[in-house]
């Protein structure tokens, strides 16, 4: 009986050590107003690298939700069919927060990013070297929300001209 007894008691033991070990699974991250806007940063920073004319093996997909899928497939089909030979970069200058609404464990906002576009050059059909745009310095609007609590790129436009000037 002793024997039982000292088994049955190692098992139990050693159930306790292994439940123990087991990881407890990480709570879903409690979004504030600034954890949120530093996530959409990042999160609109890295889908800019994936989806530009950056070299990137990252898939931009994995940045957006909503309309954004659709937009983003659109845009890297047609950088694949049609690649544009550039050179120099559009920086991201700022990015800053305009609404934060939070329900639950879910979040919305919409930030300004503003980009200075002044090294970034395309060849045109001629050969020559040109800026792509008019405005060198410019903004872009983008809604973010929270997607099985990851933050996701909704939507963006770009900005009213003038939104980013200095």
């Amino acid at each position: 009986m002793p024997r039982t007894a000292l088994a049955l008691g190692a098992i139990v033991a050693l159930a306790f050590g292994l439940t123990a070990c087991v990881a407890e699974p990480e709570p879903e991250p409690e979004w504030t107003e600034e954890t949120a806007y530093a996530e959409a940063e990042e999160v609109f920073r890295a889908y800019i690298a994936a989806a530009g004319f950056e070299a990137t093996n990252d898939d931009p997909m994995k940045y957006v939700t909503g309309t954004m899928k659709q937009v983003t497939a659109e845009a890297v089909e047609s950088r694949d069919s049609n690649p544009i030979d550039s050179r120099g970069a559009a920086e991201i200058v700022s990015f800053e927060a305009q609404s934060f609404d939070s329900v639950g464990e879910s979040v919305a906002l919409d930030a300004l990013a503003c980009f200075d576009a002044s090294t970034l050059e395309i060849r045109d059909t001629d050969g020559e070297w040109v800026q792509p745009r008019n405005e060198v310095r410019y903004g872009v609007e983008a809604s973010f929300m929270t997607v099985h609590g990851a933050l996701l790129i909704e939507n963006f436009t770009e900005a009213t001209p003038g939104s980013c000037d200095e």
